[in-house]
């Protein structure tokens, strides 16, 4: 299994404990959004930045009393989803990082596995 690391960034905007992501100013036909549309909770809808310093420059932009931090895409190479969390590390050869939920499956495989040796 290869690592496949980081796709992209976006910009996380903590709100009541969760993450919303920034969608952006403009809808695709270059219409303002109202502040209420400019955030969602979906990864999917969420303005992705290849270039570090126009993600900066558009974090700027934002609201001071927001707190918002960059989040990095990557691809888990087991599943193919795309995540944010912090990765876990592979148990299979302890150097791929993959998504946490597929840390998990590992993990809870391995624990079956050893229960029924038992």
């Amino acid at each position: 299994m290869s690592y496949i690391g980081i796709l992209e960034y976006v910009i996380g905007v903590i709100h009541d404990k969760d993450i919303w992501y920034y969608v952006g100013e403009k809808d695709a036909n270059g219409k303002h959004l109202r502040t209420d549309e400019r955030y969602s909770s979906f990864l999917v809808d969420a303005k992705r930045y290849d270039d570090e310093d126009v993600l900066r420059w558009e974090l700027e932009k934002l609201p001071k009393t927001l707190t918002c931090k960059i989040l990095e895409i990557q691809r888990c190479p087991k599943c193919k989803k795309e995540f944010t969390e912090h990765p876990a590390l592979s148990r299979e050869d302890n150097a791929t990082e993959i998504c946490p939920q597929c840390g998990v499956r590992e993990a809870v495989e391995v624990y079956a596995r050893y229960n029924k040796a038992s």
